[in-house]
């Protein structure tokens, strides 16, 4: 309360300060601001409400993740996916994927593929230019692709691969097959060698009848005119050894048969 002049109290809201604070509080911009203000106040206190509820809730919230990540550890580890080594291994690739030169070059990469459109339309030009150098030399590429695809489409028949199929079996039982032949051949040779057969001097016999051969052909015949002649002939050395070795041949022959 305030004195007045003659030393009386008077009520704040007699005052002048107070009719004004009264006035001011008649106005509706006023008392839209105060109405606003409660409404704020209120939406104030269910925040905080539920501000508080959550903050009960947290520590029982944060335990059922706990229990939920370790119960997804342990399947994982149940099924031999180890987490830590999948994190370090993680960790390792993004070292290597931020490292400087890792940055470079997949910077460089990516310049590429922003150059693979004209990259490729170049190619198509070569392509295209080939394609024309071969025309004008009289090769069809069209033809030669024809006959490669008919050629694949034959090689790929199931009958085909069939064929191709045995012929890979052979080519692996060839080794042993050609080994059978040669001891087959072996076991013959050891008989014939026991059977008095001597591929030595066979092979020395027909190498001197061969050059024998190529030396009487590469001579003029000779004259014989008779039987006198043919006698006379028969004196030389080398004819009378040939003779010798002839008949000593027609001997043993004759007592083979």
């Amino acid at each position: 309360m305030e004195m007045s002049g003659n030393g009386t109290s008077v009520s704040w809201l007699e005052s002048e300060a107070g009719k004004q604070v009264q006035a001011r509080l008649s106005e509706p911009r006023t008392l839209e601001a105060i109405d606003h203000l409660l409404e704020r106040i209120d939406t104030l206190e269910t925040a905080v409400d539920k501000l508080s509820d959550a903050l009960r809730q947290g520590p029982g919230m944060v335990a059922m993740v706990g229990d939920m990540v370790d119960e997804g550890y342990r399947q994982a580890d149940a099924q031999g996916v180890s987490i830590d080594e999948r994190l370090k291994s993680a960790l390792k690739i993004a070292e290597k994927l931020t490292a400087p030169e890792m940055v470079a070059k997949i910077d460089g990469l990516i310049s590429m593929t922003d150059q693979l459109p004209g990259m490729m339309a170049m190619v198509g030009d070569m392509a295209d230019e080939t394609y024309r150098q071969a025309d004008a030399r009289g090769v069809s590429i069209d033809q030669r692709l024809g006959v490669a695809l008919r050629m694949a489409e034959q090689l790929t028949a199931p009958e085909m691969a069939a064929q191709l199929e045995n012929a890979l079996q052979l080519s692996q039982q060839m080794p042993g097959m050609v080994a059978m032949m040669v001891d087959m051949v072996d076991e013959g040779m050891k008989r014939a060698v026991e059977s008095g057969f001597d591929p030595q001097t066979l092979t020395r016999v027909a190498g001197a009848a061969n050059s024998a051969l190529t030396e009487a052909y590469a001579e003029p015949p000779a004259r014989v005119g008779g039987i006198f002649s043919m006698l006379r002939a028969l004196k030389d050395p080398d004819r009378q050894k040939g003779m010798g070795f002839l008949l000593n041949f027609l001997k043993h022959f004759g007592q083979k048969i």
